[in-house]
């Protein structure tokens, strides 16, 4: 966890700890606001926490949603990924409360989840009460306690942070790219890479590709996507994409195999050589297919087409896709 400081003399390390550490207490008395002290020491450069009490609660997980700025995607949510919590809290209780706010209005959930929805899920998975610490703060600052929650958790992967910061900027959660780095304590470089590399996912035929965004490295992803700025490389980037759909297995590659793919693609686009091959089409008919230099691909029937060779001609265009591939 890093101790550097933020906002006048608070420190990233002592608010986590505070947050880890700090005793439960019984529920304060309806009508008092529920505020978490170290948000308040977080954005308002506080040195020591207040005497401010919070909400802690029991409560059905069924009924909390996660937040719409979480930065957890949805494939974290099986038993498979929360088995250590499935295991753990029937034995050895809720170690920690997770972090909600109260939703009023909503038919379905009484809760929104800021931090714990692993925790959520595996209280619902073995019909345990939920605690949750019942907090009333602005999205902004509920952005900086998930991030100081998460700083040190190994399985929240760098992407998943880096499509969180960028879902928070496009909800206007900080004014600007240089605000957001500064609360929560990430360098401006490294927020510009995170957000440039998130913005890969923004392509459709890319994204279609990759089932669980969490596991895309963002060095591969940021190195992609730069690339893909300098001409004609897009082009030549979302064609292999689009052709690996065509040759895709059920359920997807890898996100770095794929990504090393398409790397290998604009690779490959620089060292294009002339290529003439011709194709059976029909009893006696064939087809020439030609590439110059340049790339551009022709693809001829000297003989003309006739219906009865569609068959024919639909297997020649097959192949020459694979050749081209």
């Amino acid at each position: 966890m890093s101790n550097k400081k933020l906002f006048g003399g608070t420190k990233l390390g002592d608010i986590a700890s505070s947050l880890k550490t700090r005793p439960e207490i019984e529920p304060v008395r309806s009508g008092m606001r529920a505020v978490l002290p170290t948000a308040e020491l977080a954005l308002q450069g506080r040195t020591s926490p207040g005497l401010t009490r919070e909400t802690i609660l029991s409560v059905d997980p069924k009924r909390c949603r996660g937040w719409k700025y979480h930065n957890r995607t949805a494939a974290w949510y099986t038993r498979e990924r929360c088995e250590d919590l499935i295991q753990s809290i029937p034995k050895d209780g809720q170690q920690e409360p997770a972090l909600a706010r109260r939703l009023v209005g909503d038919s379905e959930f009484d809760y929104e989840i800021i931090y714990g929805m692993r925790r959520r899920y595996a209280c619902e998975a073995t019909n345990h009460k939920l605690k949750v610490r019942v907090v009333d703060i602005p999205d902004s600052q509920a952005a900086v306690l998930m991030h100081l929650e998460n700083a040190d958790r190994q399985d929240i992967t760098p992407m998943e942070r880096a499509l969180s910061f960028q879902i928070q900027l496009e909800a206007k959660l900080f004014p600007t790219q240089d605000s957001l780095a500064q609360a929560l304590n990430v360098s401006k470089g490294q927020v510009a890479k995170m957000l440039k590399a998130a913005q890969l996912l923004n392509h459709g035929p890319i994204a279609s590709l990759i089932l669980d965004r969490s596991a895309v490295p963002v060095e591969q992803a940021y190195k992609l996507i730069a690339l893909m700025e300098r001409p004609g490389a897009r082009d030549v980037v979302l064609q292999a994409a689009k052709n690996l759909a065509r040759r895709e297995e059920e359920g997807g590659r890898d996100p770095r195999v794929v990504l090393k793919l398409l790397l290998a693609s604009l690779d490959q686009s620089r060292k294009l050589s002339p290529m003439r091959r011709e194709y059976n089409v029909g009893s006696a008919g064939r087809a020439i297919l030609t590439r110059n230099a340049k790339g551009k691909v022709t693809l001829a029937f000297p003989k003309g087409l006739k219906v009865a060779d569609r068959e024919s001609v639909m297997q020649a265009i097959e192949q020459v896709l694979q050749d081209l591939s």
